[in-house]
């Protein structure tokens, strides 16, 4: 269920950029050409099999669903529904859609359009589709007017609706013209066919894409009549290129020791957001010594997650405060850590730690091996890449003792952190922990008024934080790092990485 992400280390030392300074080149004020970078390819274009982070920015560009996220909150709002009614019986949502919609291709969206969308999502069984395999049909009063009927009620579903990953609509000429025998899955791969501010006009892998303004948007037009992402995986260059002013901004991965030098420089701004982004040790309770719930909480108890979070991340996280992250779920329980023990432990440990740009994931790994040691542990760390830590599920028995990973949920909702984390067949449950509790309270706040849902979820926080399970270090912040000149920064708390690139403009 988690998305791939692929992150390339840096090879060059970011200090040195910083010491080099800003030149008096930058971009021109004038300028209608936003200019972005990846670290890494996104897998394909296709939203129904699009899973990934880096890449977002194109699919929200391109495509469009029901609802979205306000920026900078966790509100769902209207995109190409422009108003929704939910059934007493919490079965039924019927959406008005907007009026003047056309894909990239000049033919106009219907209810058909929106329809062919989703059927075609749960047609393609890609690791989102279950945010749609409760609808279990859909139909069509009239052009402007589309309603999904549930199996039963799906608390969750306005946010998987309004999910990056969340369905999007797609045009007829795509699913029908190109369908093939993989529902058009070849031909979506690197094309797109949406309804959104701009179309991909190119798609180079390894070097640039480029989206162009689309002329027949419905909504307000964009600032920018043209961006450009190229993909530069050192965050070095990225850095000398955001200076030189060949690049606008720097989505993710600036080195947190270079923050300061890019605050001070006139000609960059540093803007911090608060985001779902969660840094969490998995325990491994297959075998010995976290079988035991004793051991488990006193490794709990020596993790000082204030101390690591200052010490590693600096002012760009903060410490988690609970089992969910920050804004997630209001009234949510205290976490167990730091409280200290007289407890002794003994023995070999494995700490395996997932990628990331940065290397800030090991310097955590580190500041809890230095723990884990203090109680008795000999604890040898060990870089993994993300695709290995899904293969530890199928053998907890002989995987890492502790993992440590940075991922994002897929939504804001709750239960889109407690099904794919903690609940016994999870997608992102990568040392397949086996709660049975937590099951049922799962499958019961997942069809339940959002009142009650909410407590059901708090009672699962409070058992996920005694069992020691899952322990949470740090919330980590979107920071990016862009040219003076560019306003309209929006971002989405669930998401990473993310900007929107149609709200960008030059001062």
């Amino acid at each position: 269920m988690r998305r791939s992400l692929v992150v390339v280390l840096c090879a060059l030392c970011p200090l040195a950029i910083a010491a080099c300074g800003s030149t008096k080149k930058a971009s021109s004020s004038g300028s209608s050409t936003l200019r972005l970078a990846f670290q890494a390819d996104m897998s394909v274009t296709d939203p129904d099999v699009f899973y990934d982070v880096e890449g977002n920015s194109v699919t929200l560009s391109t495509y469009e669903g029901l609802v979205r996220y306000a920026p900078d909150s966790t509100k769902i709002v209207g995109q190409l529904a422009k108003s929704w009614t939910v059934s007493p019986d919490r079965r039924t949502y019927t959406f008005a859609l907007q009026d003047g919609v056309k894909f990239h291709d000049g033919t106009p969206m219907t209810s058909k359009s929106v329809k062919a969308s989703i059927e075609r999502r749960q047609a393609v069984k890609g690791g989102s589709s279950y945010m749609v395999a409760d609808i279990d049909r859909i139909t069509t009063p009239d052009d402007a007017t589309v309603a999904l009927h549930l199996d039963h009620p799906v608390g969750a579903l306005l946010d998987y609706l309004a999910s990056t990953w969340g369905p999007k609509v797609i045009g007829p000429a795509a699913l029908v013209d190109h369908a093939g025998s993989d529902h058009s899955q070849k031909w979506l791969a690197e094309r797109e066919d949406g309804t959104g501010p701009y179309r991909l006009t190119a798609f180079h892998r390894g070097t640039q894409y480029t989206m162009k303004a689309f002329a027949g948007y419905w909504a307000a037009k964009p600032f920018f009549k043209q961006v450009l992402i190229s993909i530069v995986p050192n965050i070095s260059s990225q850095q000398l290129q955001l200076r030189n002013g060949d690049l606008d901004v720097i989505l993710h991965s600036y080195p947190p020791s270079d923050l300061p030098a890019a605050k001070g420089d006139s000609n960059l701004q540093v803007v911090e957001k608060p985001a779902f982004n969660r840094t969490i040790l998995y325990v491994n309770t297959h075998r010995k010594p976290f079988s035991d719930a004793r051991a488990r909480a006193a490794m709990a108890a020596v993790i000082d997650v204030g101390k690591i979070t200052q010490a590693v991340y600096g002012t760009t996280a903060t410490p988690a405060a609970g089992p969910y992250p920050a804004g997630m779920l209001a009234g949510q329980p205290a976490p167990t850590t730091g409280g200290g023990t007289s407890a002794k432990g003994s023995g070999s440990l494995k700490l395996a730690y997932g990628p990331d740009a940065g290397g800030l994931l090991r310097s955590v790994a580190e500041n809890i091996q230095i723990a884990l040691q203090k109680l008795g542990y000999k604890v040898t760390l060990q870089g993994v890449q993300l695709p290995d830590t899904f293969e530890y599920a199928k053998s907890p028995a002989t995987a890492p003792d502790l993992v440590l990973l940075t991922p994002v949920p897929d939504a804001a909702h709750p239960d889109t952190w407690a099904q794919p984390f903690w609940s016994s067949t999870g997608g992102i449950n990568v040392l397949a922990t086996k709660a049975p509790a937590i099951d049922r309270l799962r499958d019961e706040a997942a069809g339940a008024p959002a009142a009650t849902a909410a407590g059901l979820y708090r009672t699962m926080g409070a058992q996920i934080n005694a069992a020691n399970t899952f322990i949470s270090i740090a919330d980590v912040k979107d920071t990016f790092v862009a040219r003076r000149d560019l306003a309209g920064l929006q971002h989405s708390p669930a998401y990473e990485w993310l900007l929107t690139p149609a709200a960008l403009s030059r001062r």
